[in-house]
């Protein structure tokens, strides 16, 4: 069952559209991720949901409770929900025990609740220090223990391991997501990191030009994008001209398995494009022959370029015990169905046009 349902959501600047009918609904207890590109609507989602931004249209609504809709405006502070912001913003004057009670009412019980936040994000033995002599990880984890004082029915999180350094924001967020798991959170997290996305969250929705563009899990994205634009945006992408014939389709890589990517069906004959990701291609295992022409070495695997004989190009993702070097003499197969997408006359801009 849906807990946040956000139905027809549009929010303007000026004459300008930022939210354009936005539907999004939100499983009880789970963490979504909103990917997308710079500007395309992420923040402005997140402050419409927080009343601080006004809505030109449709409704917003967390449980039984309506926070938007064209006759209502419920104040941020009625809200019930938590905000974690990119940069932790904490206040200067107070100390980590402050700032994180710093939404709470004064109650008996208010000291404890400050003393549990505090011990569940690790910072119990830094309950008297001031901000300032906290890391950039301390003081995101105050951040998050401030949002979920109140107990909010809604976690916000925007982009908030963007400003840490690589290491320690990997081990943050997957620390965060454990947490706000455990603690059975509905949480909202945006994020132009593919990887974080994917990797940390129960489902995600893809965004560009302030519409969602796919909502799903994250291996149904990933597996299944519903256009080229969300393939190539949410991982690498080989693509390359096709001709769909009965639930396959001729192309480079000769007579491939193949299944239209966007459910709709297809005419044999019919020119698609054709998208596989560099992993679902197989290195020396069978199939079209081809020159390794680059291995881009990351650790635990390498990108490895290849050249087929009739000069097309693209890249297989090959375990790092298995690399061939650069001129072997290789063998291209395919371990997974291709995806086909209709070919249409405009042509479709890439993410990195975008971004």
């Amino acid at each position: 069952m849906s807990w946040v349902v956000i139905d027809g959501l549009s929010v303007a600047y000026g004459g300008t559209t930022v939210l354009d009918r936005v539907h999004l609904e939100i499983p009880r207890g789970s963490l979504t991720a909103v990917l997308g590109p710079s500007g395309c609507g992420k923040t402005t989602l997140l402050r419409a949901i927080a009343g601080l931004l006004p809505a030109a249209g449709g409704t917003i609504r967390v449980g039984e409770k309506l926070l938007s809709s064209p006759t209502v405006q419920r104040a941020p502070e009625k809200r019930g929900v938590g905000w974690v912001p990119q940069d932790a913003s904490l206040f200067p004057h107070l100390t980590v025990g402050e700032n994180i009670g710093f939404g709470l009412k004064r109650s008996p019980g208010r000291s404890g609740r400050i003393a549990d936040l505090a011990a569940m994000v690790g910072l119990g033995e830094l309950i008297d220090r001031a901000p300032s002599q906290l890391s950039g990880g301390q003081a995101q984890r105050v951040a998050l223990a401030r949002s979920l004082a109140p107990r909010p029915d809604l976690v916000l999180l925007d982009e908030p391991f963007a400003a840490l350094d690589p290491q320690l924001r990997s081990t943050l967020r997957r620390e965060v997501a454990d947490l706000l798991r455990g603690q059975s959170n509905t949480s909202l997290l945006v994020t132009h990191d593919q990887e974080e996305a994917l990797s940390l969250a129960d489902y995600v929705a893809v965004m560009r030009d302030g519409r969602i563009l796919q909502w799903g899990t994250p291996h149904e994205v990933y597996e299944r994008p519903i256009s080229r634009w969300v393939a190539a945006f949410v991982g690498d992408t080989v693509e390359m001209d096709g001709w769909w014939s009965g639930g396959r389709v001729q192309c480079a890589l000769g007579l491939v398995e193949a299944e239209m990517a966007d459910g709709s069906e297809s005419v044999d004959g019919a020119p698609v494009c054709v998208m596989l990701r560099p992993e679902w291609l197989n290195v020396t295992a069978g199939g079209t022959d081809a020159t390794v022409t680059a291995v881009s070495y990351a650790g635990h695997d390498a990108l490895v370029g290849l050249e087929l004989p009739t000069g097309f190009a693209v890249r297989a993702r090959v375990a790092a015990p298995d690399l061939p070097r650069r001129g072997d003499q290789v063998t291209v197969g395919i371990r997974h169905r291709a995806l086909a997408y209709p070919v249409v006359s405009a042509s479709v801009p890439t993410p990195a046009a975008t971004r």
